[in-house]
């Protein structure tokens, strides 16, 4: 399914690899790439959650109005979003696409695993005997902080942080050190990268005035 893509990924890892002569450097080098390529998309999802966050005062006026009448109380939001040009949808679509690409990045990466086991960077498989191909502890903590720091700074974007949103800071986290000692380091240097820059990108984007043409 995803051939042609994994085959793209591959060939983009080894070009970039040609130039900088490490895969560590080379991974967060595609990572910076993916993101500015998907950087209109992540501005639009940032300002879209910041029109919701603006917006919330009145979202719940219209839900202690229309407690008991459901259909009411959706008829009134999506009023209130046509109004105001806001999506609620707007930041599924980058999601989609991180992960139609990670997938295949997982499968390039275990194509490269025989150049890989050979590979180290920063402290993977230098101070182990592990590699980018290998799975390492430190990155997968690494990576859960990043995202309490990214999942923070998103939800505060959303709605000013309550409980509920709170508990959902730490699903992320919680699933990525299940699955993290799983997956090749090489996939969460990726992964990480992702966060970091997608945190910073967030904060930038929702210091900026917000006009009326948020997210279609």
């Amino acid at each position: 399914m995803f051939g042609w893509l994994i085959n793209g990924i591959v060939e983009a890892l080894q070009f970039l690899n040609g130039i900088v002569h490490n895969y560590g450097v080379t991974i967060i080098l595609f990572t910076l790439i993916i993101k500015l390529l998907l950087y209109p998309l992540t501005a639009k999802q940032t300002k879209s959650m910041k029109a919701m966050q603006d917006l919330q005062p009145e979202m719940d006026k219209i839900k202690k109005k229309n407690k008991d009448n459901k259909e009411k109380q959706q008829e009134e939001m999506m009023e209130l979003y046509k109004n105001n040009n806001v999506n609620p949808a707007a930041g599924c679509l980058p999601m989609i696409l991180q992960l139609a690409i990670l997938i295949p990045l997982y499968r390039a990466i275990l194509s490269l695993s025989d150049i890989l086991t050979e590979e180290s960077f920063l402290w993977i498989g230098t101070l182990t005997s592990g590699s980018l191909a290998e799975p390492d502890v430190a990155i997968v903590l690494v990576n859960a902080v990043a995202m309490i720091g990214q999942t923070y700074v998103t939800q505060k974007m959303q709605s000013g942080g309550n409980s509920k949103n709170n508990m959902i800071m730490w699903i992320m986290p919680a699933f990525i050190i299940f699955i993290g000692f799983q997956l090749p380091s090489g996939i969460l240097l990726y992964w990480f990268t992702s966060t970091v820059f997608t945190a910073i990108q967030q904060y930038v984007i929702s210091q900026e005035p917000l006009n009326k043409e948020v997210a279609e």
